[in-house]
């Protein structure tokens, strides 16, 4: 509001008295002369309403009166308009002197740029004085400084399946998957929410994974995906080139080549792609949640990834009211079958070759629901293994999250020792008498305990030292058997009366004219 002058202005009323109305200001833009009634009332005057008329009184006399206007709600004083009302400026080009003092504006440069309705209410709380907010319209420095991205309220929605597909890449994560993959991808269907989740080892891969998941679910439903929206990413889109242009990826020629409308967010908005960007902040929260009330190492992210969708699959949305799975397939599913990820269980696998004393259960880890079986997937902490069953014993109520642990099972990676070679002994080098028969000696307790160590687990290395060789107590009997006779020799008879001249030697037994004589 631009004041052009102010000054002294005299009105002569239709019942003679003189109003002087003082500090007027004149505003050309202003299309009516108006007399502020607060201003009245503290120069002495009074003013009365009722039954569309005006009345003006001054030391409880009226001086004047007026009617209401029904065009523009206004008071209209009666006043002689053949009289030359006169107006005594006082000064030039000056702006209401009020307005620098208690100026809404200057009070919300001074108090750092704060919203209007915190200076409304330090002025309630009585801080501040009454303040004039007519010339506080817009703060540009307030636009350039607290600008937020606008909300897009009211959507569009879907009206039936696959009219719509979000989609987006999540990754790479700093533990890799069991089989190596850093980065999942995630459709999401925008009339039912329900989701189809790949893990894939790079963001090239987005295509091979959308073209499996589209044969798929156009199979299944009978109906052509239509539109598919994402990020303005280089695996949907296509990367800068050296020019500062975005070349169309392969990924983009195929929708085109499908007939299927790509849509992208606008750069450095993902918000516009909320539905896709929501589910996969949700999918990692639970995620996070299930790690960490169990034991099983971190590579196991995948399978509880999976089991997070399989479970949002199948429970209420706000978006509909019903749940993805009955929008999607046509009927409500059953939740009977559902575990708590990671409990203890006893899975019974299928063994071929299994031998009849052999257990007939793995204890194992529940790790998620066979894709496309009716079963569930284990985790086997001994093998480090993961196989698929559906002959299982649960156990839910065990805390294996480290609170009133009633079970222990050991699943924290195992260094693996390599154990020392054994050391063979020959018995000439323990002592220089045959073996003798062990079936026959008797068994001491140190030999059982021996006996029971060689039984456990061959893949857990023998930490006890090596048991002593103990001697036999037996009575040692000679080798050669009774039923054999032995001539002892002539040096060893006593009643030895051989000549002296017997060959000793095998060269004198056959140089002796005797020799055919002897046997």
């Amino acid at each position: 509001m631009e004041v052009e002058a102010i000054g002294h202005f005299r009105l002569l009323l239709c019942t003679g008295f003189y109003l002087d109305l003082k500090d007027t200001f004149v505003v050309p833009s202003f299309r009516r002369n108006l007399i502020s009634i607060s201003y009245l009332d503290k120069s002495g005057y009074s003013c009365s309403f009722g039954n569309s008329k005006f009345s003006l009184s001054f030391n409880s006399n009226i001086v004047g009166t007026g009617s209401l206007l029904a065009y523009d709600n206004l008071y209209l004083l009666d006043t002689v308009t053949t009289y030359n009302e006169t107006l005594n400026i006082e000064s030039h080009g000056t702006k209401r002197k009020i307005d620098n003092t208690q100026s809404g504006a200057l009070w919300h440069k001074r108090l750092g740029h704060i919203s209007k309705n915190r200076v409304e209410r330090l002025v309630s709380n009585g801080i501040l004085e009454s303040i004039d907010f007519t010339n506080f319209d817009v703060c540009v420095e307030c636009i350039k400084g607290k600008q937020t991205k606008a909300k897009r309220l009211g959507a569009y929605r879907g009206s039936n399946v696959l009219e719509l597909i979000h989609t987006d890449i999540c990754g790479p994560f700093p533990t890799p998957f069991w089989n190596g993959q850093q980065y999942f991808i995630s459709f999401i269907d925008d009339y039912s929410r329900y989701a189809y989740l790949f893990l894939i080892h790079e963001n090239s891969q987005s295509l091979d994974v959308f073209k499996s998941f589209k044969v798929e679910v156009e199979n299944k439903l009978n109906k052509r995906i239509k539109s598919v929206r994402s990020d303005h990413g280089g695996e949907y889109y296509g990367k800068y080139d050296g020019s500062g242009e975005q070349r169309p990826r392969p990924f983009v020629r195929y929708l085109e080549e499908c007939g299927i409308v790509p849509q992208y967010t606008m750069l450095g908005s993902p918000s516009m792609n909320g539905v896709a960007e929501r589910r996969n902040q949700t999918l990692k929260d639970m995620v996070r949640s299930m790690i960490c009330h169990s034991t099983l190492p971190e590579s196991l992210w995948g399978e509880a990834l999976k089991t997070t969708t399989y479970i949002l699959n199948r429970v209420p949305i706000k978006a509909a009211t019903k749940t993805p799975y009955e929008l999607w397939i046509g009927r409500k599913p059953s939740l009977k079958h559902f575990h708590v990820w990671a409990c203890p269980t006893e899975a019974r696998p299928y063994k071929p070759n299994k031998k009849k004393l052999d257990s007939q259960t793995v204890s194992s880890y529940f790790i998620g629901y066979s894709e496309r079986s009716r079963g569930y997937k284990f985790y086997d902490p001994i093998l480090k293994t993961i196989f698929e069953t559906g002959t299982t014993t649960f156990f839910e109520d065990i805390e294996f999250g480290g609170k009133n642990q009633i079970r222990k099972f050991v699943l924290e990676e195992e260094s693996v020792i390599i154990p020392e070679p054994i050391q063979t002994i020959t018995f000439d080098e323990v002592s220089s008498e045959p073996p003798q028969n062990i079936a026959d000696e008797p068994h001491t307790q140190d030999d059982l305990v021996v006996r029971e160590e060689q039984t456990q687990d061959p893949q857990q290395p023998m930490l006890h030292e090596p048991a002593p060789l103990r001697r036999s107590m037996r009575e040692r009997r000679s080798v050669i058997l009774d039923d054999y006779v032995v001539f002892p020799q002539e040096n060893e008879d006593p009643n030895n009366d051989v000549m002296e001249d017997d060959p000793i030697t095998v060269r004198q037994a056959i140089q002796d004219p005797n020799s055919e004589k002897m046997d």
